[in-house]
């Protein structure tokens, strides 16, 4: 069973898993020329083309120095003669060989990867063959001449060929070797035959040459390597030199892509994409910087905070393109005015702020507020269709509105908000008036958030009354918020906060849920049958999933369809022309339309003819004013009469006087809603008030039967 290493035999065995690939690494780099294919490592493969394209860089015209020397010695030994053919032969081949390894290593010195190891071995054949022909030839001159002057000159010249040969065949280990084997094995051979024929100091001779043959050896291997070793070195600092410029290469690429994408950044928290003029946080230093440079200099400015009016409208009815198509116009107009000293930022969806420096007087601000005004308000084609942009500007000067950028900016945010209600101006200047309203609204929305979630809300209920037999005809559902600090809260004070803040829809689904609920436990226990109305936000009229929500509440409920009541105000049918769609589908489900507050705002009464409606209320000021105008009266009749003839009911609200009820009566409307007849109630109140209704009319039937009888 194997057991775990030791942490010291890891590193020992790591080392010499380490030691071992250097030494192969080593040994490869030596051996280039006895591979059969130039090795695969890249490191080896890299020695193996310096060594070779060296070695035919420094060979040069040495190989012509061995055939002129032993021309030399063959001229000075006529005693050869005799022998002629062996030593011409031989002369010739190691002439033939000089010149073809001159011829090589030029190739060799330009030569490719792909060709340089078959180069290197031609190479090594001329080498081997040279070597040969003169340790022949000056064996032959040994064995035939004997010890004299011409054989030690010989000998010294081999000595020296070999010793120049370290300069350029020390480039590979088997080169070297094969050289000195094959230069002095027939030369020793040699010597070792004539020291058979007694020559003097034969045997002496051949240890000599083996000893010497050793030593080559020896001494060969040994700068082969060295040398190895300093072209191993030479690569590798090339490659850390070139690694390193690489890197820095690389690094610059870096720093060039990181000053990109900082710019690209810089651009991106600056300004904004879209419309090219700067972003809410440039905004943000741009108005601190001049805030601490109106504290030095005592100067004041204004902050300018713009709303597009019914932004969301365009975006709705021609799509966001073209919505993004107005908002850069816009910032186009606005930069157009924009002097040196001042500045734009888009701080929201629709919302842009202005920076105007050196504003003297506030009749000066108020000019350039009405310039800008009037070239945002230009007319701009979009998706071929003129639209005039309106816009709503809200107005804080520094240092009076706010000493501060968060004090500056909600200042001109409460001035926008206020301008938005200013049908006739549309920008207004900052007042603390707007910051108490404004404190008002978060808090009503805080409270309401709390409210939903604890059931807070309360519906009450005011009859509706049938103008001549005064029974209930229906009630309409009136939603009050029970405060537990502030009491019974009106809807006049938290439905426009509701629908501004997105909580109309899970309040008007309760009020709805509620409302039907409580018709059906009505219906349940055997009460007079009658409608509930309830008040429907145009915010929910134009949610597409309203109408699933109503057969919901009546699946629910279990309340008949024609039992529930819809009240929707005209205007917001006027303005939004997609609601109708939405009164199609309910009353395709059985839900009564009934058009509230008619004759105010959009009055028109065409609308009747062409909203698919069941009844009118009119507006309680017709019913308030109409004793004392016989105009209104008269008024309040044709409305009456246009709504019979187009088959409509006519419920009249504000009725407080039994001579509202008289008039009315008189008019033919149908049903009556007012204090008269009772303010709105819990709805336990509601079966009781019905019956007493029942009651009172049974008695009126009895005593006009006996005022006609008698």
């Amino acid at each position: 069973m194997s057991t775990p290493l030791s942490q010291a035999e890891f590193i020992v065995n790591s080392g010499k898993t380490a030691s071992n690939t250097q030494v192969d690494l080593n040994w490869a780099a030596e051996h280039w020329l006895a591979a059969r294919a130039m090795p695969d490592d890249a490191e080896v493969h890299a020695v193996s083309m310096r060594a070779a394209q060296d070695l035919g860089r420094r060979t040069g015209y040495i190989p012509l120095a061995a055939p002129l020397t032993m021309l030399a010695l063959l001229v000075a030994s006529p005693q050869l003669y005799s022998h002629w053919l062996p030593i011409a032969t031989l002369y010739l081949i190691m002439t033939t060989v000089a010149l073809l390894r001159i011829g090589i290593a030029r190739k060799l010195a330009e030569a490719k990867s792909e060709s340089i190891l078959h180069l290197a071995r031609r190479y090594q054949v001329t080498v081997d063959l040279a070597g040969f022909s003169w340790g022949s030839l000056v064996g032959l001159i040994l064995l035939f001449h004997g010890v004299d002057h011409v054989s030690e000159l010989a000998l010294v010249a081999s000595v020296a060929i070999t010793a120049s040969a370290l300069t350029s065949l020390t480039l590979e280990l088997s080169l070297w070797r094969r050289f000195v084997l094959i230069m002095w094995l027939p030369l020793v051979t040699l010597s070792a035959a004539a020291a058979m024929q007694e020559l003097e100091y034969g045997w002496l001779l051949v240890v000599i040459e083996l000893l010497f043959i050793v030593f080559a050896a020896v001494q060969g291997q040994r700068v082969v390597k060295d040398y190895i070793a300093g072209i191993l070195s030479s690569i590798n600092l090339e490659h850390a030199v070139s690694t390193i410029a690489t890197q820095r290469d690389e690094l610059q690429t870096h720093q060039i892509r990181l000053d990109e994408l900082l710019a690209q950044t810089h651009n991106l928290s600056y300004y904004d994409q879209l419309t090219g003029i700067g972003t809410r946080n440039h905004f943000y230093e741009r108005l601190e910087t001049n805030i601490s440079a109106s504290r030095i200099n005592g100067n004041q400015f204004a902050v300018l905070y713009l709303d597009v009016d019914g932004f969301k409208d365009i975006n709705d009815t021609l799509g966001h393109e073209a919505g993004d198509e107005l908002l850069k116009t816009i910032a186009c107009r606005v930069r157009s005015l924009l002097r040196a000293s001042d500045f734009a930022a888009r701080l929201g969806s629709d919302e842009l702020a202005l920076m105007v420096n050196g504003v003297a007087h506030t009749s000066d601000l108020f000019s350039i507020v009405q310039r800008y005004m009037k070239e945002v308000q230009m007319p701009v084609k979009l998706c071929e269709k003129m639209i005039c942009p309106r816009v709503s500007i809200g107005i804080a000067l520094y240092p009076v509105d706010g000493d501060n950028t968060f004090s500056l900016l909600k200042a001109a945010e409460s001035a926008m908000n206020a301008a938005k209600t200013d049908t006739k101006l549309h920008y207004a200047r900052y007042s603390p008036e707007m910051t108490i309203a404004a404190q008002q609204r978060l808090t009503i929305e805080q409270e309401m958030r709390l409210a939903l979630s604890t059931g807070q809300f309360r519906l009450h209920y005011q009859p509706q009354v049938e103008a001549l037999s005064g029974l209930v005809c229906g009630v309409e559902a009136l939603v009050r918020w029970q405060h537990p600090e502030r009491g019974l809260i009106p809807p006049n004070d938290f439905i426009t906060v509701a629908e501004n803040t997105g909580l109309i829809d899970e309040l008007g689904q309760w009020v709805l849920v509620t409302a039907c609920n409580q018709a059906a436990r009505w219906l349940d226990a055997d009460e007079n049958i009658f409608s509930v109305a309830v008040n429907i936000s145009p915010l929910q009229l134009l949610d597409r999933g309203f109408v699933n929500r109503v057969r919901s509440a009546l699946n629910t409920t279990g309340l008949s369809p024609h039992l529930l009541e819809l009240e929707i105000t005209e205007s917001a049918v006027q303005t939004h022309i997609e609601a109708r769609e939405t009164l199609v589908q309910l009353r395709e489900l059985g839900v009564r339309i009934a058009i509230d507050d008619f004759g105010t705002g959009y009055s028109s009464l065409a609308s009747l003819k062409e909203l698919p409606i069941d009844r009118v209320k009119t507006d309680r000021v017709f019913v308030t004013d109409m004793l004392a105008s016989e105009r209104d009266m008269a008024l309040l009749g044709n409305i009456i009469d246009m709504a019979h003839v187009l088959g409509c009911s006519v419920v009249a609200e504000g009725v407080e006087e039994l001579a509202h009820v008289e008039k009315l009566q008189s008019l033919n409307c149908d049903c009556l809603q007012g204090y008269y007849f009772s303010r709105p109630v819990e709805a336990s109140k509601i079966p009781e008030f019905a019956r007493a209704a029942a009651a009172r009319a049974e008695m009126g039937t009895r005593t006009a039967v006996s005022a006609d009888r008698a």
